[in-house]
């Protein structure tokens, strides 16, 4: 994690629990949801389960009664409820993170809170993150997602594997909102939203969304492949790694340390 204060949750201490709210109950949400009831995560408790359609009081009862809030909405319901968090000094796990792509984190934060953006589908961050320390100038990364035709909106009739997309994570998550997370982490990460380049390819044959991120600079010279099964209840659009993504940045909160991207409040 990079930022410049630690977790309040990792500061508690005195065997305190970390209360934390889901809102949104689909793949991902209903995964961490279902994990935290039955105590998979150390220090940890679910506060409140929220669909996406919640009454807006209800929404702002469920984060002040939690220590971190995960959203796990869509794009067009993320913006309100991250400024909800933040302005009540609350951290959220932001798992739509195309809404950045028009929103600044410095736009969306009005408070204390920190947005929090879990690795997801992808890993190596570390490595990815150090390297855009030493130097981004000159640095080139590069995400290809193969992904089947159907969670990319696309029909079945496509007879063979065909790039759909070229261009920037910023402009890869406005096409596609739902299926660009892992690109907007990525690039928060490295070298920024608009010289991220992203590669989206349709594949008829593909079963589980393969992900390759490259990166070439002065510092090194790096891949990463990723193969990830899919949550069958999402259309082949959320790999099932990514809750599990989300529950470990969960963990390394409660202890103060952890994996994962934070996005501090007011960060560019």
């Amino acid at each position: 994690m990079r930022g410049g204060r630690g977790s309040a949750m990792g500061r508690r201490g005195g065997g305190r629990m970390t209360a934390v709210t889901v809102v949104g109950t689909g793949a991902i949400g209903g995964a961490v949801a279902t994990a935290l009831r039955a105590g998979d995560v150390p220090g940890c408790t679910l506060a409140v389960a929220l669909n996406s359609s919640a009454p807006r009081e209800q929404v702002v009862a469920a984060v002040t009664a939690a220590d971190v809030v995960v959203e796990a909405t869509t794009t067009a319901v993320a913006g309100d409820l991250i400024r909800t968090a933040v302005s009540a000094g609350t951290d959220i796990v932001v798992c739509s993170c195309g809404v950045l792509a028009d929103r600044s984190p410095a736009e969306l934060c009005a408070g204390p809170g920190r947005i929090l953006l879990p690795s997801g589908a992808i890993g190596g961050l570390d490595v990815l993150a150090a390297a855009a320390r030493a130097g981004r100038i000159g640095a080139t990364v590069t995400h290809t997602t193969v992904k089947c035709p159907s969670a990319l909106g696309l029909p079945e009739l496509i007879g063979a594997q065909v790039e759909v997309f070229r261009g920037s994570a910023r402009e890869a998550a406005r096409r596609y909102p739902r299926t660009s997370n892992a690109s907007i982490a990525l690039a928060f990460a490295t070298v920024g939203l608009d010289r991220l380049e992203v590669v989206v390819v349709a594949d008829p044959a593909a079963t589980s969304t393969t992900h390759r991120v490259r990166w070439v600079s002065s510092v090194g010279d790096y891949q990463f492949d990723f193969r990830n099964a899919v949550d069958e209840t999402s259309g082949g659009r959320t790999s099932l790694i990514t809750a599990w993504s989300v529950l470990e940045m969960l963990a390394g909160l409660h202890r103060g340390f952890g994996p994962g991207v934070l996005v501090e409040s007011g960060a560019a």
